[in-house]
């Protein structure tokens, strides 16, 4: 455990392993968004359904999380933050074993809905506990891992589920969730968390809170994270089906599009210590310039891009969302006194929902 020399004794104390740990619970979130996509077919065949049906699935994990974000960051500022997450932690292990062991499909819909709720419970409650078991000039750090650990979990999500799936059926996907939120539980009991009335110092450019959340700087960092997701998951989409068309095959796809997480894993840590060390507007800027050249090039060259370009220019996209994303997340949280963190995280989470929908 760690203290900052000229933090007073009521900031908050840390270790990497904590931080990492509570990252990991946030990690679930995305990756119970995208792994059960593969499993789709074997759970119809297993309930004896058809695919359509059983895309109810994702449908209401998505809505979940939509809708249930914001009134989760609300009671998470009511009942604390270390709190929920652990109430959400203990929900998701037993929500996982429950449809693991769903006798029906309807039991099974029970279950992912309470899957979903308490992930919706996670998403804003860990960036709030982020914000306070982090010294406040390391907080884009904090965030930065924050976004690799999303990354990685959306991006894993198909791979891990396409493999237990096939190694051990449609009932692992859900409990491969019960280790990992056994283990980020742990962390959360132990974490170290901020009193609510220490007036952190913040990053260089930090706004002084005014005790609004829906002020000039959240707003701001709400609606850029909102276009960035848009853009992200347009190519997302886009590059499956322009390379389908030249009959690439699906792993040599999902090749390429690894070029674009791999960007954000990348550079997400030291986008977050840059904006620590010299202000989130800087990073935010470059990276937001960076991914916008990309976009254009893209868009330039239009369906008959070269696979070359378009693998550089997504991984140039990654690179630049890396940087900014910690930093949108930072700024945003520090624009509002640490009493309303959750609610406000919960509100700046559904900005990635609103952008992939659009």
């Amino acid at each position: 455990m760690t203290r900052p020399v000229g933090l007073p004794a009521s900031a908050p104390v840390y270790s990497v392993a904590t931080v990492l740990a509570i990252t990991a619970a946030a990690g679930l979130v995305p990756l119970n968004s995208t792994m059960i996509a593969v499993a789709l077919p074997t759970i119809a065949d297993d309930f004896g359904i058809s695919t359509g049906s059983v895309s109810v699935l994702i449908t209401v994990y998505l809505v979940a999380m939509l809708v249930g974000q914001p009134v989760a960051g609300r009671i998470a500022d009511a009942v604390g933050n270390r709190r929920m997450v652990t109430l959400a932690l203990a929900g998701m292990i037993v929500a996982s074993c429950a449809g693991a062991l769903a006798p029906t499909f309807v039991l099974l819909v029970l279950a992912r809905l309470a899957q979903a709720l308490c992930a919706a419970a996670l998403s804003p409650s860990v960036q709030a506990l982020l914000r306070s078991v982090t010294p406040p000039d390391q907080q884009g750090r904090a965030f930065g891992l924050m976004g690799v650990v999303l990354g990685v979990g959306a991006a894993s999500g198909p791979v891990v589920g396409g493999v237990l799936t096939q190694i051990a059926g449609w009932e692992a996907i859900f409990l491969v969730n019960v280790p990992i939120a056994a283990g980020a539980l742990i962390a959360a009991r132990r974490a170290n968390v901020a009193s609510r009335d220490v007036r952190e110092p913040t990053s260089p450019d930090a706004v002084v809170p005014d005790g609004r959340i829906l002020n000039r700087t959240f707003v701001s960092c709400f609606s850029v994270q909102a276009l960035s997701t848009l853009a992200q998951y347009a190519l997302l989409l886009l590059t499956p089906i322009i390379l389908a068309a030249r009959g690439w095959g699906s792993g040599s796809i999902g090749l390429v599009l690894s070029a674009l997480t791999v960007g954000m894993i990348v550079v997400g840590p030291s986008g977050g210590r840059a904006g620590d060390r010299y202000g989130r507007r800087r990073p935010i800027a470059l990276g937001l310039v960076v991914a916008t050249v990309a976009t254009v090039v893209l868009a330039v060259a239009g369906a008959s891009v070269a696979a070359a370009l378009l693998v550089v220019a997504l991984a140039v996209f990654g690179l630049g969302l890396g940087a900014a994303t910690p930093n949108l997340m930072s700024s945003a949280l520090e624009s509002v006194p640490m009493e309303r963190t959750g609610s406000a995280a919960g509100v700046l989470s559904t900005s990635r929902y609103a952008g992939s929908l659009t």
